[in-house]
Order: structure tokens, then sequence, then C-alpha cells
């Protein structure tokens, strides 16, 4: 027992160690999606994202910043094709929320500004996929993102940053993986371009 406290203590003195040297800064990130999905005829849906996130700053020019965010995606005037005929029945706006868990690494290359790049795993938890009937047990799982963008951080703290995030399962259905089973041209990949602020504390 002594010993598991005298290990809690530590850890927190470490801790509060690195947050008083900024090397731990937790943070919040919001800003706005410009998404579409691929391989169908759509027009690109815009909508929001915001959550928190955690800077760990390891080095003068390299942070890694743990992520959780919730984003609104998909896609808007979706024309659906009738399988059998292969015409157009209509048009619809489909919307996608997640809760995406991200690692993302930012370099730092001049004075404020870095690149940035990072996996993510994005757990649906929300969607209206209006025309097709689908089992929710069959459409309720993850997409796999991988995250490109560039930024600017003032001496306060505040970041002006932007990205584009691609998925790498099909949004409508994730049993298949990067077309590996499936002819990749039916694939419907989420496309997100992202502007936004953070700020660390």
């Amino acid at each position: 027992m002594k010993r598991k406290t005298l290990i809690l203590v530590v850890a927190m003195i470490v801790a509060t160690q690195l947050y008083a040297q900024k090397k731990v800064s937790p943070g919040i990130r919001a800003g706005v999606n410009v998404a579409t999905l691929s391989n169908i005829n759509a027009d690109f849906k815009t909508d929001f994202y915001a959550g928190g996130i955690l800077s760990l700053n390891l080095g003068q020019r390299y942070t890694l910043q743990p992520e959780l965010i919730y984003t609104r995606q998909g896609a808007n005037n979706v024309v659906f094709v009738d399988d059998e005929t292969g015409a157009a029945n209509g048009q619809e706006n489909v919307t996608i929320q997640y809760l995406s868990l991200g690692v993302i690494n930012k370099f730092y290359f001049v004075e404020g500004f870095h690149g940035l790049v990072g996996p993510s795993i994005d757990m649906k938890i929300g969607k209206n996929f209006p025309r097709i009937d689908f089992d929710d047990d069959d459409y309720g799982g993850v997409d796999l993102g991988i995250a490109l963008g560039l930024g600017y951080t003032l001496p306060i703290g505040l970041t002006f940053e932007g990205r584009f995030k691609t998925g790498m399962l099909d949004a409508f259905n994730n049993d298949y993986f990067l077309g590996l089973f499936d002819d990749p041209d039916k694939i419907s990949l989420n496309r997100v371009f992202q502007i936004g602020l953070s700020y660390s504390f």
C-alpha cells in the first residue's frame, strides 16, 4: 500500500512539474468542416467540429497532441441511384456524426509555423442515411482517418489551423477496408477540409 501511494505521489509531482514547465498543455479546438463523400455525385456540406486537446511538448520543434473531437461530416445533395435501372431517383443530405480520437504530430519549422500529420479512430455516434434501409447494428462502426495540415501558433497559445482529413473505411459500410474486398469505385470515403482555432491553457 505504501509503495502504491509513493508511486502515485511521484507521478503527481512529475505531472505538476511538466505542467509548470509548459511541457503539458490542455486545451480546446473548434472550427468549420467542409466535407463530402468520394465516388458519389454530391455537393460539399458545411458543418462544425469541437473538442479537447492535450499538447505534449517533447522537443523544441516537436509536439505530440492527442485529441478527442466531436465532428459532423457527410455531404449535401447526394444523388441516389436505383440499382436496377441505374437512374437517379432523388437527392438527399447525408449527415454522419463521429467522436474522433486522434494523435497529431506537430513539427515546427519556423517560429510559430508548423506542419502536422496524424491518424485517428472515428467512432460513429449518429447518422441519417435517407433512402438507405440498413440495420443499425451493421452501421454503427468506426472510420480510420489520416490528417495533414498547416498551422500557426501565437505566443499566447492561440493556434490558427487548416487540415485535410480522409477516411479509409467506407462511410456507409465498415465491412470493407480500402476496397480490398469490393469494387473501389463503389467505396465512399469521408473527405473533410477543416479550418479552425485551438487554444492551449
